[in-house]
């Protein structure tokens, strides 16, 4: 596994491509990353969320830059789980003009791939952002998908923390916790925040379709 990608998610990708019959062209990124970090002045090797974050936000520079020059729109691959709780880069890798999952927890994405024939490999591998070597999302999380799912859906549903810990069988604790970042995190998953002054604000008040 290298800094910058992993060989074996490239593997995987290509094996989805050919399944689906998508074309594929594969970038390293590495040299225009390396030259970002040299006109850092305060920039922290060390860091690794900092690092991992402007890995993200690379990339989405050249997927947009793709879709730019050949007329094409992004495709988002955020899932419900991990829009909720917060855990993606903010305008790395959860940018993108659609994103079709992201409506789905990770349980359901899981088993929507099963449906669909994707192999059994690439179905159960941890889950990971891949921003660092050896990264994967349940550790950070402090959880595995089948619970938080769980919590996640009861807290779309309006259920109560105690209500939620009492049918899970789960302590209180672990319930506030999932409540506390899913909140927390909500800037991330909104537009810039700005003063209101007029009648009806940019981002806010405007219910206009995509599409006229």
């Amino acid at each position: 596994e290298k800094e910058t990608y992993n060989l074996k998610d490239i593997e995987h990708a290509k094996l989805v491509a050919e399944k689906f019959k998508l074309k594929t062209e594969t970038i390293d990124i590495t040299p225009a990353l390396e030259a970002i970090k040299k006109t850092i002045p305060v920039f922290d090797d060390e860091n690794k969320l900092s690092k991992g974050n402007l890995k993200a936000r690379t990339r989405m520079l050249y997927l947009y830059y793709y879709a730019n020059r050949l007329n094409l729109i992004v495709c988002g691959s955020s899932d419900k789980s991990e829009t909720m709780m917060g855990y993606f880069t903010k305008w790395g890798d959860v940018a993108a003009d659609i994103s079709p999952i992201m409506d789905l927890y990770k349980t359901q994405v899981q088993k929507l791939a099963r449906h669909m024939g994707i192999p059994k490999e690439i179905v159960e591998k941890p889950p990971s952002p891949t921003l660092w070597p050896g990264q994967t999302a349940e550790e950070e999380l402090g959880i595995k998908y089948e619970t938080l799912d769980l919590i996640l859906y009861g807290l779309e549903h309006f259920m109560e923390t105690e209500e939620i810990a009492e049918q899970l069988g789960l302590q209180k604790d672990l319930v506030e916790k999932v409540k506390e970042r899913w909140l927390k995190m909500e800037h991330k998953r909104r537009m810039p925040l700005t003063t209101k002054l007029q009648y009806r604000t940019v981002g806010f008040d405007f219910r206009i379709p995509f599409t006229q």
